[in-house]
């Protein structure tokens, strides 16, 4: 049985799998090289203090011998988050274990993080300075919250590689996205 919940600090060594699964036999991530756990460490701070969702699919069923806990994860983080325009846009991240695709849970994490920003329950933390120049305060907040309106999901294009990304981005413009 899967339960979809918020990630938790423990889930990050079984997210870093997922994660260097795609990173050593894909080209989906665009990294070269799996990152050093501290990097989801930081990254699940980060989205955790800015307000922003990190779900997971556990499934409960698994024992610990078989060691796969986490079979999937999404997150949204900010685009190009020091320009403010782009406040209300953030980008999504979705995977899901290799052992565990073709089994709707990549479908089901997207439309629980999508559910969440379509009834306007996530905002996120933006950081404002004041005006150097003109010295204004008053108009500016520090750590204001702007409500997410806008999702973009980047895709490595990848033709010919174990996961031609052609039935990626058919399943996201299924799910109600544009190119």
């Amino acid at each position: 049985m899967l339960i979809y919940r918020e990630a938790e600090l423990a889930d990050l060594p079984e997210i870093q799998d997922i994660d260097t699964y795609y990173v050593l036999h894909t080209s989906l991530t665009l990294m070269r090289s799996p990152p050093p756990l501290e990097t989801n460490d930081d990254k699940w701070s980060d989205l955790k203090n800015s307000g922003l969702p990190f779900l997971v699919a556990v499934d409960n069923t698994a024992s610990t011998s078989e060691k796969v806990g986490v079979v999937g994860y999404t997150y949204l983080s900010p685009f190009r988050g020091h320009l403010l325009s782009y406040a209300p846009t953030v980008e999504l991240s979705l995977f899901v274990h290799p052992d565990y695709r073709s089994q709707n849970i990549g479908t089901s994490l997207l439309h629980r993080i999508l559910e969440l920003v379509n009834y306007g329950n996530v905002h996120h933390r933006v950081e404002l300075n004041t005006d150097q120049e003109t010295g204004v305060e008053d108009a500016i907040q520090v750590n204001a919250r702007s409500r997410v309106r806008n999702i973009i999901v980047v895709i490595a294009v990848d033709p010919e590689g174990l996961y031609s990304t052609e039935w990626l981005k058919t399943w996201y413009i299924q799910q109600g996205f544009k190119e």
